[in-house]
């Protein structure tokens, strides 16, 4: 059965990372559903806009998806953190244990969502505050799985951060074959 994602864009998303994690995951046949929070389009912050095959209000409460992925920017990353059906959903995904992933400023998302206490984490320096990353481990590293939690720190890790994702919904074997054909 082929693993479902969901990748949330909302307006001034950031566009690499964006692009990038569903090219990665689509590479991976990664069952990816692109979605706006309320049109069927959003525009990142370097002005590329992406028709989304759905929306959050069309989308509703269903289907359960394997991975919630959230690319980064802003204001995108402000805007996700300020829907309140996603951080219910979002809170339901953590509950369940299912993959919850977030790049560059998108980890303020899951720190609005209360999701970040007493992880592992890494992020765009100076994206979230102190108070959003009290009794966090914050790390300079590219990329970071703690458990259920991917998180990346910025544009220039997406294809790292992207792969990871893979990775943890489809296995090493799968991630190494789409990496190989990155000719990297």
């Amino acid at each position: 059965m082929a693993c479902k994602a969901l990748i949330l864009l909302a307006p001034g998303f950031e566009d690499l990372e964006a692009i990038t994690t569903v090219d990665i995951l689509r590479r991976a046949d990664i069952d990816l559903t692109v979605a706006s929070l309320h049109e069927d389009k959003a525009t990142g912050a370097r002005g590329i806009t992406v028709i989304t095959d759905t929306n959050l209000t069309l989308l509703g409460s269903e289907p359960v998806f394997d991975a919630i992925i959230l690319p980064g920017g802003q204001p995108g990353a402000n805007n996700l953190a300020a829907d309140k059906r996603l951080i219910a959903r979002l809170q339901e995904q953590s509950a369940e244990r299912r993959l919850i992933a977030a790049i560059c400023a998108a980890p303020k998302v899951l720190a609005t969502a209360g999701l970040l206490k007493g992880r592992r984490i890494t992020h765009f320096p100076g994206a979230l505050s102190a108070e959003e990353t009290a009794g966090v481990e914050v790390v300079d590293e590219p990329v970071v799985v703690d458990g259920n939690v991917v998180t990346g720190r910025g544009p220039g890790v997406a294809i790292d951060f992207a792969l990871a994702v893979v990775e943890q919904l489809a296995g090493r074997e799968v991630r190494d074959r789409v990496d190989s054909n990155l000719a990297r």
